[in-house]
């Protein structure tokens, strides 16, 4: 999980002002599988960010850790909450 934060600070590859949301949770009830929720201003600002050196090199670091496939979910967040670290 801490790879997976490290894509938030600094320059890291979801600071740029195209990365709309980056979300990191854990699951409760399988406490070894992590989630991650991101989406980018546009489908093609998405699409470059993740063609980047940085975001290309953060993926090869998490390859040995990923099982399964991504979801591409076409959605556009309205709005909501997140309280970080509430929860353990």
């Amino acid at each position: 999980m801490a790879l997976l934060l490290t894509a938030v600070s600094g320059t890291g590859p979801v600071t740029n002002e195209d990365c709309v949301l980056y979300l990191v949770g854990r699951s409760t009830s399988h406490p070894d599988v992590v989630h991650v929720t991101e989406g980018g201003a546009t489908k093609e600002a998405h699409a470059a960010n993740f063609a980047s050196p940085r975001v290309q090199a953060l993926l090869a670091g998490l390859a040995p850790l990923v099982i399964g496939e991504a979801r591409y979910q076409d959605e556009v967040p309205a709005g909501g909450k997140l309280t970080a670290g509430r929860l353990s």
